[in-house]
């Protein structure tokens, strides 16, 4: 009896011991996602040209995104994650703002018209 309680005891331990190392993997490969999926929408919008239109939003979410990089590599994943979620809303930002000012440049040239 004793050694089983024994042995309940040391797998309860090592489960313990297990369970918090499982939870910062899950936060490592979030946050590395989360870095993947913003500078594919970066990337993305810097091909469609929104530089012109909207770059210096552009330049924050490169900016975020270069700090949640550097967050990474510091085994800061949580504060990675949510700087690579700030820095993909930013780039969307930046594709929406391109997209307003083109919407606004047309109206205002059929307007004139």
């Amino acid at each position: 009896m004793r050694k089983m309680v024994l042995i309940g005891l040391a797998v309860a331990g090592l489960t313990a011991a297990a369970a918090p190392s499982a939870a910062l993997a899950g936060d490592e490969d979030d946050a590395r996602v989360a870095i993947a999926a913003a500078k594919a929408k970066l990337d993305s919008a810097e091909k469609a040209g929104v530089g012109g239109n909207a770059g210096d939003v552009l330049n924050r979410s490169r900016t975020t995104l270069e700090q949640a990089n550097a967050k990474f590599r510091d085994d800061e994943d949580r504060f990675a994650l949510a700087l690579a979620r700030q820095a993909e809303a930013l780039a969307d930002l930046a594709t929406a703002t391109a997209e307003a000012r083109a919407l606004e440049a047309e109206r205002s040239k059929i307007a004139s018209n």
